[in-house]
């Protein structure tokens, strides 16, 4: 079952599972396609749910997605994030450490052709995209450092990238560079399945026909509350304040005031 954090006739945001694939083609299991089995048996539905995606996660990211009902609230969905109205804040556990404070980071990232990872590359590098975002450290301990990221752009790995880049690669991402396994499961998996210590915490975006402030606050996954404990207590946390905050934007020098 995924789990459903909150749900009205036109829109629901769940809890998508690390491992999972967001959207896949026919053949390949993914979220949307469990999804709509789901609500399917659910509701006694005739026919195949409407059940679509204004945006995606990554499939070894877990954490919190918008998905939209109908086709109108898909389309108005997607020009919130075309927009950049949409506000998403992870949590990611990587190797190294941070200064205190909130970092502002931006890079170049294109695509590798006919391959699914990404590069930062120089500004005029053709097909190069800016790749915007801001980095907290919320806690630190001799297996790595905590950090809540807000992503002002919606770049292919864009966190995962820009956090490798500069040494600091996510726990459980072989692809760029990490030498540990989040999950003890994921040392005899096939690492395309493998989780990330990366989590979607919380969305927050408009309604589709009234416009009032929505938000969303996904909970951590066993392998983060299996970390360590000054790691996983700071999750706890981390994910205490994102619920206090339901119906306001989070700041983030507020946050960093806290931490």
């Amino acid at each position: 079952m995924i789990p459903i954090l909150y749900e009205e006739p036109h829109f629901m945001l769940v809890n998508k599972p690390a491992g999972l694939l967001t959207q896949a083609v026919i053949g390949v299991d993914c979220l949307q396609k469990q999804l709509m089995q789901q609500i399917k048996l659910r509701d006694d539905h005739v026919g195949q749910p409407f059940v679509g995606l204004p945006h995606r996660l990554d499939r070894g990211t877990s954490g919190v997605l918008l998905v939209a009902r109908n086709q109108r609230a898909l389309r108005r969905f997607g020009d919130q994030f075309h927009h950049r109205q949409v506000q998403k804040y992870y949590v990611a556990w990587f190797s190294g450490d941070l200064p205190c404070g909130v970092l502002h980071w931006q890079d170049w990232i294109r695509k590798v052709d006919q391959e699914a990872r990404a590069e930062i590359v120089p500004a005029d590098t053709p097909g190069a995209r800016l790749a915007e975002m801001r980095v907290l450290k919320i806690a630190s301990s001799e297996k790595g450092c905590l950090g809540l990221v807000q992503i002002l752009t919606g770049r292919m790995h864009q966190i995962r990238l820009q956090l490798a880049s500069r040494g600091l690669p996510v726990v459980g991402d072989g692809m760029y560079g990490s030498q540990t396994s989040f999950s003890p499961l994921a040392k005899d998996a096939d690492p395309r399945f493998a989780p990330l210590a990366l989590h979607a915490l919380r969305l927050e975006c408009r309604h589709p026909q009234s416009a009032i402030q929505l938000s969303a606050t996904a909970p951590f996954s066993e392998y983060f509350t299996e970390l360590c404990p000054v790691i996983a207590q700071a999750c706890q946390e981390i994910y205490r304040l994102s619920l206090q905050t339901v119906q306001q934007q989070w700041k983030f020098d507020q946050m960093a005031v806290r931490s």
